[in-house]
């Protein structure tokens, strides 16, 4: 009967174990994995407003950014600010680059993304078929970790495209001035 006891803690132990990486993962570290892609987003847009001397600011709230990620009426998790006058006297292939560059930074991080979990899901293959090792906790809790990362990137950067506050949108509403 102590053996029985033993292996029922010991799984109780282990599904604690996932259902308290499963929790960490998506309420502390996939937001925040968010929010550096967010950055870099709006870095791209900086660049280019800064390349044609476009006065702008970027702000973030570190502290808001779980409950943000949670909200579904949050449009953005980071704005960047910018001379909306120097902005339209810019010409319509300017203000394009402007706007396309956030999604570029989107689609680099969807790319690199890809590829690690192709290395990593290619490296668990070697480990498994010919070394015959394998920490399979390791690889499948980089796998949930970057996955999760790719389908909240690839949900923003459709919604990016096709919503009216995104990129594209904007782009248009601003190329009829």
């Amino acid at each position: 009967m102590d053996l029985k006891k033993r292996i029922m803690s010991d799984n109780a132990w282990k599904v604690f174990c996932v259902a308290a990486f499963l929790f960490v993962t998506i309420f502390f570290v996939l937001p925040y994995l968010v929010q550096v892609s967010t950055y870099f987003h709006e870095r791209g847009h900086q660049k280019v407003l800064d390349k044609y001397g476009i006065e702008n600011t970027y702000n973030f709230n570190l502290l808001e950014t779980i409950p943000n990620f949670f909200n579904p009426k949050v449009v953005k998790l980071g704005v960047t600010r910018f001379d909306l006058q120097a902005y339209k006297e810019l010409d319509k292939y300017k203000r394009t680059e402007i706007n396309i560059a956030g999604i570029v930074s989107d689609l680099r991080f969807l790319f690199l993304i890809g590829i690690y979990l192709t290395f990593i899901n290619v490296y668990l293959f070697y480990r498994i078929r010919v070394k015959k090792e394998v920490n399979l906790a390791l690889i499948l809790g980089i796998n949930w970790i970057l996955f999760m990362w790719l389908l909240a990137l690839i949900q923003i950067t459709v919604s990016n495209i096709t919503f009216s506050s995104g990129d594209i949108y904007q782009l248009v509403r601003f190329l009829r001035i």
